[in-house]
């Protein structure tokens, strides 16, 4: 009798379209489903542009401390999978879960377990367009039809770069439409955008919208520039992996020709941390190309009107991400997926969830304040 209620409950759960939204599972069974579907799509046999990682990988010191129990207490209530906690460079929280309830997990949470990392990704993006920029390959305050021939009477022609990476393209009116559904598969950004809304359309309000296109034509730049796919993976490999002291290799979909980084990068937990230690050391420094890139980030970015989130710059919330006061940027996924990075202090939060059931205005500032 309990199986067949759960078996209608979650029916019911399916039937409203649970999977589309930032939605608070309370069924376990369907918290373990949706870890599961997302995991699910690495059994992909075509699309995957994979980025190797150096021999000599960032060594973290593990010290790891008991989590007390008023941080363990929203963790037990939640669907964060995974949490790592980075402080005074070592690791001082070190967290997984594969269990609710009766239900598990199919895929085993381990180090070399390859996350997604949603909208975190769009930042991945941000770090690849900063580091192509760096070696003088891109120009922000360009067009995207100077780059995109193939764009060229699109809305987006005529859209600069550095204002798309601020989601600024004014696309508002126009909206995104269906490309979160066909994008990387079975279309690529540019195929996508050649049917969208062309040249002559008006520009939208000049503020803050929200589009996933933004990423996926920043890092189409890059890749053109680049002279196409195999020479912009060993560019990745060697400018974010090499220098980040990756240690697995890391994944994003792609599709006719280009990356789909609005959301389908893909690496280990502790590389995500790596990832985050990569950019807190390269803001500090201040003879670096890079932390230029992202400082200019944070001293130019734009108001969002969300509370959690008040600014963003270049792909990144770049103030006071959930209340923190230390300075702080942030990259944020579906289903509240985190990576906080405190730069001021150099701490670092990393943080996998599947959906967004947890209050992280309440857990962040517990752990890094």
């Amino acid at each position: 009798m309990k199986k067949l209620l759960g078996i209608v409950v979650l029916s019911l759960l399916l039937s409203v379209n649970v999977f589309a939204n930032h939605f608070s599972y309370k069924v376990p069974e369907v918290k373990v489903k949706e870890f599961d579907r997302w995991m699910g799509k690495l059994k992909r046999k075509d699309g995957k542009w994979f980025f190797k990682s150096p021999k000599k990988f960032k060594k973290l010191d593990i010290d790891k401390s008991e989590i007390p129990t008023d941080i363990q207490k929203i963790l037990d209530n939640s669907s964060i999978t995974s949490l790592l906690y980075y402080e005074k460079d070592k690791v001082i929280y070190d967290y997984t879960r594969m269990q609710w309830g009766d239900f598990k997990t199919k895929t085993k949470i381990t180090d070399k377990t390859l996350f997604n990392g949603r909208s975190k990704s769009k930042s991945i993006s941000s770090l690849i367009f900063g580091l192509a920029q760096c070696e003088g390959l891109v120009d922000p305050n360009k067009t995207y039809g100077h780059y995109l021939p193939e764009i060229k009477n699109s809305f987006y022609a005529k859209i600069k770069i550095k204002d798309s990476m601020n989601m600024m393209a004014r696309d508002n009116k126009i909206g995104e439409g269906n490309y979160m559904e066909t994008v990387p598969f079975p279309d690529g950004v540019t195929s996508f955008i050649k049917r969208r809304p062309k040249t002559n359309e008006p520009l939208g309000d000049n503020k803050f919208y929200y589009s996933n296109l933004q990423p996926d034509l920043a890092t189409a730049v890059v890749v053109k520039q680049l002279g196409g796919k195999s020479k912009f993976k060993k560019f990745v490999e060697k400018n974010l992996n090499e220098r980040a002291q990756l240690k697995y290799k890391t994944l994003v979909f792609g599709h006719k020709g280009y990356p789909g980084f609005a959301n389908w990068f893909w690496a280990t937990r502790y590389d995500w941390l790596r990832i985050g230690i990569f950019v807190s050391d390269e803001i500090q420094k201040k003879e670096s190309c890079l932390g230029n890139y992202l400082r200019d980030a944070i001293t130019n970015s734009v108001e969002t009107g969300r509370d959690w989130g008040p600014k963003y710059g270049k792909f990144f919330y770049t103030e006071t991400p959930y209340g923190l006061k230390n300075k702080s940027i942030m990259m944020r996924g579906h289903g509240y997926k985190l990576l906080v990075i405190d730069y001021e202090n150099n701490k670092i939060l990393e943080i996998h969830s599947i959906a967004a059931d947890y209050k992280p205005k309440n857990l962040i500032p517990l752990i890094m304040q």
